[in-house]
């Protein structure tokens, strides 16, 4: 008995050493290469994601970005968060310059009480307009409404017939993921996925930072729809 308690132990204790902790306080890395399994330090938006083959973690100040690749790209061509002060807060995307075929996500935790459908807060007078604008840009970035039939597609998301759709549900989260394509339909232009659990809404986007758009593959994007929905909020 003793020695079976112990052999499990033992296992425990490997199983946590091989998980790297993505993030940026003492004692995390900012980044990871599959295959392993990671968890990722978001505050309250904390997650494990297993990284496959040529998949990385790279965590930039507070944010991470994952990207499918050989080897990570140079910082001239890496994805990254843009940002602009607004006169109610800050309005922010992530971009990618370089290598558009390249499959990618950038990732931003949100409180349920910044989205319209999401909740019945009311804020304080003073406070309303800007965190309206804030609702505003995030209903943009979640372009989905939650029925009783699941999460569906809303005005917001554009014609229906610029991308492809899904949503799924587990018994702890729940979230869809949107890639607008060209009119060939041949390549994904822009990825926007929102996952929600409880008062966290995990954010994620890719779209290019330039005149030209994204040309991610349909097996990119199912690239980057397997490593979604493999996401678990712990």
């Amino acid at each position: 008995m003793l020695f079976a308690l112990f052999a499990l132990a033992q296992t425990d204790y490997v199983v946590a050493e091989s998980t790297v902790l993505v993030g940026n306080a003492p004692g995390q890395s900012t980044i990871a290469h599959g295959p392993t399994e990671t968890v990722v330090d978001m505050d309250s938006c904390r997650f494990s994601m297993p990284l496959l083959q040529d998949q990385w973690w790279k965590f930039d100040d507070f944010y991470p970005v994952f990207i499918a690749a050989k080897q990570l790209p140079k910082p001239s061509s890496a994805p990254r968060l843009w940002q602009a002060q607004t006169s109610s807060g800050t309005d922010w995307h992530f971009e990618k310059r370089g290598d558009l075929t390249q499959p990618w996500f950038g990732l931003m935790c949100e409180n349920t009480e910044y989205f319209s459908l999401l909740t019945d807060w009311k804020p304080p007078e003073d406070d309303a307009f800007a965190v309206q604008v804030l609702r505003d840009d995030n209903d943009r970035r979640c372009p989905a409404t939650l029925t009783d039939q699941g999460w569906k597609p809303n005005e917001l998301a554009g014609r229906a017939n610029t991308y492809t759709f899904e949503q799924w549900g587990g018994d702890k989260s729940s979230g869809f993921i949107f890639g607008f394509h060209d009119k060939s339909k041949r390549h994904i232009t822009r990825v926007a996925f929102c996952l929600l659990r409880g008062k966290d809404v995990l954010i994620g986007a890719a779209e290019s930072g330039s005149a030209t758009p994204l040309a991610i593959s349909d097996a990119g994007f199912e690239q980057i729809k397997k490593a979604v929905r493999s996401i678990a909020f712990e």
